[in-house]
């Protein structure tokens, strides 16, 4: 009997109240906006400040960088299951936005391969987990107060986009070392807005268990993880070395920012408009799509170096990087209970952000110095076998992680013998 297909459907949408809060809206979206500003400066443009400030060659950027993926990978979820554990993510969200500023601030203390991956390591260890508590809170805070959180994330995505033409333009007028100073005050602004961020306070998961344990001794889950961090990890070169790269065959910063702003506005337009599509669609599915524009974009880039060229690819972004996140968001609402959703967050930038953007930026720094234009095959090599994996992801058994308190309370009340009933020791 052929076994029919279902459409995947969103389970927090049926439960949303009939009108939306503005103010949570609002201040949930301004931080989003300077914390993506902030994002957006460091991403493009730092490697060039520790390129031309810093004194690193492009193979130790990767190397200087590797330190936060590193500590991403381990700080993250560390972080995100103490949510859990505590109930109050909003408090987090605004310890770690000013542990932040003092964070970066490090930066400027030394030169050097060394010093740098230590300030990485550091800022790695705080900043990029922050992100993934946000989005706890900004899905919390979207189920309860009627909006939709991937509008919500749009902003970040909108602020992005502005920083690095903006940043683009301004830094072909200013030296290297003005980048330093821009993300630093981006990073304050940060944390004042996180100041007014809404009170979200939920009850703590108590479970002798931890969140963590739950969900990594399901083989299916940690798979299904695996395969969206390689995909989003297949970006890495991108990020750190692109601006590089287009410069080398003078591409200005400007036109360099101009070519990330097209990317971002690929991704709001697929949040925005094509949205409600991809979540018909299963998870795995949508990573596939992912790993399949993360390919052709790749290959693309490794030919392609005119801004025109470059232009037109850009927008492969929206599936590179925008189809696979709403894979995993949709994976996230429907198999994950709520008091274990800071901790699956953490674990998703830990795939992604950390194990593989690790991957993808050591690998693509280490090909980079042999032959630029190989660099971006091998971040193609790495998204094929992202999608390799997605092969032997089944149906996850992690069914029970949404469920598992109702089911096995239920099973108790059924199946526990009565005093009188109860077997005696023979």
């Amino acid at each position: 009997m052929a076994r029919m297909r279902t459409r995947w459907s969103d389970p927090t949408i049926e439960a949303l109240p009939a009108r939306p809060v503005p103010s949570v809206f609002s201040r949930l979206a301004a931080f989003y906006a300077a914390t993506y500003a902030a994002l957006g400066i460091y991403m493009q443009f730092f490697p060039v400040w520790l390129h031309d400030v810093g004194g690193l060659s492009h193979r130790e950027i990767t190397q200087a960088q590797s330190g936060q993926i590193l500590a991403r990978t381990f700080a993250g979820p560390l972080l995100s299951q103490r949510v859990d554990r505590d109930g109050r993510p909003t408090r987090m969200v605004v310890r770690l936005s000013l542990l932040s500023v003092f964070a970066f601030a490090c930066f400027d203390l030394g030169r050097g391969l060394w010093p740098m991956f230590l300030c990485c390591f550091l800022y790695g260890c705080i900043y990029p987990p922050l992100h993934s508590v946000v989005d706890n809170l900004g899905i919390e805070s979207a189920r309860e107060n009627g909006f939709r959180f991937t509008r919500l994330r749009s902003f970040g995505s909108l602020a992005f986009l502005i920083v690095i033409v903006v940043g683009g333009a301004l830094l072909e007028q200013w030296p290297s070392s003005a980048v330093y100073g821009v993300i630093l005050v981006l990073l304050l602004v940060s944390w004042l807005c996180s100041l007014r961020l809404p009170d979200v306070v939920r009850e703590p998961n108590r479970e002798r268990r931890a969140p963590m344990a739950q969900m990594l001794t399901d083989k299916t889950f940690v798979l299904f993880f695996l395969a969206n961090g390689l995909i989003q990890g297949s970006h890495g070169g991108y990020y750190s070395l692109s601006t590089l790269y287009w410069r080398s065959h003078g591409i200005e910063e400007g036109t360099a920012g101009l070519l990330w702003a097209e990317g971002v506005v690929s991704e709001v337009v697929l949040f925005y408009f094509v949205r409600e599509w991809a979540e018909r669609l299963r998870p795995t599915t949508l990573l596939w799509i992912g790993m399949f524009g993360s390919i052709v974009r790749w290959l693309l880039l490794s030919v392609l170096v005119t801004p025109w060229s470059i232009a037109a690819v850009n927008w492969l972004h929206a599936v590179s990087f925008g189809v696979t996140y709403l894979g995993a968001l949709q994976f996230l609402r429907m198999r994950v209970r709520p008091e274990l959703q800071a901790t699956a967050q953490g674990l998703l930038g830990a795939f992604s952000s950390g194990v593989g953007m690790a991957a993808g930026t050591v690998l693509a720094g280490e090909v980079y110095e042999v032959s630029p234009p190989m660099a971006f095959v091998a971040m193609a090599g790495l998204a094929a076998f992202a999608g390799f994996l997605v092969f032997f992801v089944r149906r996850p058994t992690a069914v029970f992680l949404r469920d598992e308190k109702n089911r096995r309370s239920s099973e108790n009340s059924d199946q526990t013998p009565t005093k009188e009933e109860a077997p005696t020791a023979s």
